[in-house]
């Protein structure tokens, strides 16, 4: 076949063909150039600096806690202790300083030793330095001697009123803590008791 006889769609065929393959070859390159060149570097400014956060303010130091000392929590303990305390120190009266005995009448005859009434009170109670006075309300004549018949040399050794009539009276003050027995020599059945506190 002869160029001359080339119909247009053979020419057509062949331009496209030419055409196809020069766009393939133009593409190719495009993704050759693409891969070997560094990718385009894109720059943004730098973010502007954040402004730095105001201080906060700086709390003022606490106190430091005030130790009390060793010695006064003590202190407060022994306090603590005696307030305790003082209640059963006050419920206890102190014993006065005098007392009056009574020797009542009929107490020269047996039998008021039987219920401790030959004294009035039977035991008295003083502080030291107190004074116990006796007053004889009886009819008969007393004394009040310290000691007891049972112990011979106790008889008559701190205090002895001697004999002493009716409506007469006998005072002793007591200098030294402690109990003291006493009774009538010439009654002897009759006793009491002194105690000095």
């Amino acid at each position: 076949m002869s160029q001359a006889t080339m119909t247009a769609a053979d020419k057509f065929g062949i331009a496209f063909s030419i055409g196809f393959t020069v766009a393939l070859i133009a593409i190719a390159m495009s993704f050759s150039t693409m891969s070997q060149s560094p990718a385009p570097v894109v720059t943004t400014p730098p973010p502007a600096p954040a402004p730095a956060p105001a201080p906060a303010p700086t709390p003022a130091p606490a106190p430091a806690p005030i130790e009390e000392p060793a010695m006064e929590e003590e202190t407060m303990e022994e306090e603590m202790v005696m307030e305790e305390e003082a209640p059963v120190m006050e419920e206890k009266e102190a014993a006065p300083l005098s007392a009056e005995v009574s020797i009542p009448n009929g107490s020269s005859l047996p039998g008021c030793e039987e219920t401790n009434e030959c004294y009035i009170p039977y035991v008295v109670t003083v502080s030291v330095g107190g004074t116990v006075t006796w007053t004889n309300d009886d009819t008969a004549a007393h004394t009040v001697t310290s000691g007891t018949l049972q112990d011979s040399e106790s008889v008559g050794a701190i205090f002895d009123s001697s004999i002493f009539m009716a409506g007469k009276t006998f005072a002793y003050t007591f200098d030294e803590a402690g109990t003291y027995d006493y009774f009538c020599i010439v009654h002897p059945w009759m006793t009491g008791q002194v105690a000095v506190e």
